[in-house]
């Protein structure tokens, strides 16, 4: 496995490449991540090309955005973020940068770190790898926000390290998340539509099995809808055709492997299942203008 950019992004990989990473912005551990403001990871930075290739988070993050404006695909779906809002993925959550300018603060913690704690709903669907959470904050929840941070950020420096103190944090943020979530919610009330719905599992569908699979069947039968009504109300809901989405997740999965793992060409083609290294070979040229070995050597 490539030591490189992807596992940059990983808590123990960083501490690799900067030492324990601990500064005026930034407090890193192999299981906690701390960033008081983007500039704790200046240093970080140049080691992870921002745009045009996908990443895959080893440990999730909750991220709040003082100013600016960030861009980015999240498990295919683009999504702008801006001054007051807040993000939380899960680990496994696949990302790229579209659009990067922001100031933020962010929270990274592997599982590991809250292992035998008593896990509410919110933070349980965090560690099993289920949640994303894209919320609008009032001035009065981005200042309960900030209070947060700057806790956490006082309390991880006390000696010994206080694990027990630090856990109750991260589940306070969770519960906090969680009444913002809920109360958004109640004061929206925005209503789904049967075919943002059908949408929206269509694309959870797609981005846990496209690797494996890729006809319009498979997705259809698992949404006890007919291929021809599946294909209609995702062209409706987002201008784009079945194979589309699926061929983006399996060019996103082609070039994650690329580009940070040391598997050849022949290995990619068989775990992504193409008949043989050939075949993928033409595929990957033909949707992104460039042989799979070609992409893994760009920017080198």
């Amino acid at each position: 496995m490539k030591s490189n950019h992807l596992l940059l992004l990983a808590l123990k990989k960083v501490r690799e490449h900067v030492g324990e990473g601990t500064n005026t912005f930034r407090f890193l551990t192999s299981e906690l991540g701390l960033l008081r403001s983007i500039q704790g990871i200046a240093d970080v930075i140049h080691f992870i090309p921002m745009e045009g290739q996908p990443y895959r988070l080893t440990e999730g993050r909750v991220v709040f955005f003082r100013a600016g404006t960030l861009r980015l695909r999240i498990n295919l779906c683009e999504v702008e973020f801006k001054a007051g809002d807040l993000l939380a993925v899960s680990p496994g959550t696949v990302f790229e940068f579209l659009y990067v300018s922001p100031d933020l603060a962010m929270l990274a913690f592997s599982n590991s770190l809250m292992e035998n704690w008593q896990k509410e709903d919110l933070l349980q669907t965090y560690l099993q790898g289920r949640l994303f959470l894209h919320l609008s904050l009032t001035a009065k929840e981005v200042q309960r926000m900030e209070q947060l941070f700057a806790l956490l950020w006082e309390v991880v420096h006390d000696r010994p390290f206080p694990r027990a103190s630090v856990q109750s944090l991260i589940s306070l943020c969770f519960h906090q998340l969680d009444f913002v979530r809920k109360s958004s919610q109640s004061t929206e009330r925005q209503q789904h539509t049967r075919q943002e719905e059908v949408f929206n599992r269509f694309l959870e569908l797609v981005n846990k099995y496209a690797a494996r699979e890729r006809s319009i069947t498979f997705y259809a039968d698992r949404l006890f809808l007919t291929p021809r009504y599946l294909s209609t109300l995702v062209r409706q809901a987002s201008g784009r055709t079945v194979m589309d989405w699926v061929n983006e997740a399996v060019m996103q999965e082609a070039k994650l492997m690329l580009r940070h793992t040391d598997k050849l060409v022949y290995q990619i083609a068989d775990e992504l299942n193409f008949p043989n290294a050939s075949f993928f070979s033409k595929y990957f040229r033909r949707m992104a203008g460039m042989t799979p070995n070609d992409y893994r050597r760009k920017d080198e």
